[in-house]
């Protein structure tokens, strides 16, 4: 009895590492996936909304939205007792046909979150048996795009208009400027003449002259006597 008790022990012990991955390798998960795929009569900006706002109705959690028309969504992960984490995952491709058309693939695929001696912890893709999820998905996105654009309102809200200020131009700093002290202008005066010096005259000094005195006789008299011959 105790030796069937040790050999059940130990079926449950490798059965359980066995489903944790410690001692195998990463699966081959090709084929894993279910794919839903269709053509739908809308274009392609307003299945892009469409697509959103479903996923995000239907309570998956939007990883990755890409305006190219690429979307990956997970559902929210559960666990029961010590099971591994587990979810789906759903990638969405959207591509253009046409104006007024537009393709649409979805695919899912179950993972469970753990980690094997060759792989880091992760979420691992499991076998997806069930393609309800995808369908659903289909679905609601072909009824929402029937509902139409504008009772919806797939687009984006305007922003509301905002009266910016205008903008001050900041004052220019003006640099300081030196200004040299004003010249006063040349003027070409005429040379000052200076006033007359009146000199008084310098009078020379009178030269001694012999006067001859005259007698009182006539000047017959005189002149006879300057013709008289002289007298040795």
């Amino acid at each position: 009895m105790k030796k069937l008790m040790i050999a059940m022990v130990c079926a449950v012990l490798v059965t359980c590492l066995g489903n944790l991955g410690c001692a195998r390798a990463a699966r081959d998960t090709t084929g894993f996936a279910l794919r839903e795929e269709s053509v739908l009569n809308a274009p392609f900006q307003d299945t892009w909304h469409a697509v959103k706002r479903v996923v995000l109705d239907q309570g998956y959690d939007l990883y990755t939205r890409d305006k190219r028309g690429s979307f990956v969504a997970y559902t929210p992960m559960k666990r029961m007792l010590w099971v591994q984490p587990r979810r789906t995952k759903f990638t969405i491709d959207l591509v253009e046909k046409s104006p007024q058309e537009t393709a649409i693939s979805i695919e899912s695929i179950r993972q469970v979150y753990g980690v094997t001696l060759l792989t880091h912890p992760n979420w691992h893709d499991r076998k997806q048996a069930d393609p309800a999820p995808a369908q659903a998905l289909l679905e609601g996105i072909r009824a929402k795009l029937s509902e139409g654009l504008e009772t919806e309102g797939f687009t984006e809200p305007a922003p509301e208009n905002v009266e910016t200020p205008p903008a001050e131009a900041p004052a220019a700093e003006v640099p300081a400027v030196e200004v040299p002290p004003a010249e006063a202008p040349a003027v070409d005066a005429p040379p000052v003449e200076a006033p007359a010096v009146e000199v008084p005259a310098v009078e020379a000094p009178a030269e001694a002259v012999d006067v001859i005195e005259q007698s009182p006789g006539s000047a017959d008299d005189h002149a006879a006597a300057a013709s008289a011959p002289a007298v040795n």
